[in-house]
Order: structure tokens, then C-alpha cells, then sequence
């Protein structure tokens, strides 16, 4: 059986880095991306064979750190149907001086291999939240996901 696209789908939360989001270890995780991929059509024998690619692009400005032993960070999580599937940490980069802001680029790119149960359900929803320990801000950012199935 041949690939068989199952859905694409974008969310923009902001395509402006002003006025960016401020986030600080206080915070509550922060959802910038939210999508429901459709796979309502798959094909008979499909449901086992489906694949997502999942990417997100955020940039970051990272705060000035008052204490050096603090290195800020930003932690983005995706979760599929509130199930955590991909983490990872951005850091302000060690030759960065801990007195001046640093500019960030965050691109991910996550990978998804939904079980058949959730393709059947005819939806898969995905969200990418983001944390800190410190001092970030969120300017420019989105989430986009595509789904397919088959083994060709």
C-alpha cells in the first residue's frame, strides 16, 4: 500500500516577535501551539502505520541572570491526547555572559508514531508548551504538524 496523507495543520500564536510573552520560573507552562491532526480518512490497514512530523519554532530572548549559579533555560514539552511524548531544553549558551541578553532561535523537530487506537478516534491533538527557570521571553512563534500513514 502507497502513502497516504492523512492532514496538515498550523498554529501561529504570534508572527511578531513585539510584544513578546514573558515567562518566568513562576509561570505556568505556556501553550503556544495547538492542532488536531484529522485521520478520519485512513485507509484499511492504515491505522498501524501512521507517522506525524511535528516542528515548532520559537525565538527566545533569554534574561540577564543576577545569580551565575542560574543559567536560564527554556524546557519545551509536546504532548499527544495530554500524553507527553518529546522534551527538550534550550539554555542560554555558556559563552554568553550571564550580564547580557542573548537572542535565541529555537527550531524543533519532533517525530510521532500514534498508536491505532488514537488514529481510529479520528483526531490526534497536539500541544507544545514551553517553561523556564528564569527569565525568558517569547516573541515570534508557531507549531505545525502532518500526519501520514502507509508503508511505501
Amino acid at each position: 500500500m502507497g502513502i497516504q496523507f492523512l492532514d496538515m495543520r498550523i498554529s501561529r500564536d504570534s508572527a511578531a516577535d513585539q510584544p513578546g510573552v514573558s515567562l518566568s520560573s513562576s509561570s505556568f507552562p505556556y501553550i503556544f501551539g495547538d492542532i488536531g491532526l484529522q485521520t478520519g480518512g485512513i485507509a484499511p490497514g492504515n491505522a498501524s502505520l501512521v507517522r506525524v512530523t511535528l516542528n515548532a519554532y520559537a525565538r527566545l530572548t533569554m534574561a540577564i541572570s543576577s545569580n551565575p549559579a542560574i543559567v536560564p533555560d527554556a524546557t519545551f514539552t509536546i504532548f499527544r491526547n495530554s500524553a507527553q511524548i518529546f522534551t527538550t531544553v534550550y539554555q542560554k549558551p555558556a559563552s554568553q555572559a550571564m550580564t547580557e541578553l542573548t537572542y535565541e532561535m529555537a527550531g524543533i523537530t519532533a517525530v510521532d508514531f500514534p498508536p491505532a487506537a488514537d488514529v481510529l478516534a479520528g483526531q490526534i491533538r497536539y500541544i507544545i508548551s514551553v517553561t523556564t527557570n528564569y527569565g525568558v521571553t517569547l516573541g515570534a512563534r508557531s507549531f505545525s504538524g502532518i500526519a501520514v500513514a502507509g508503508n511505501g
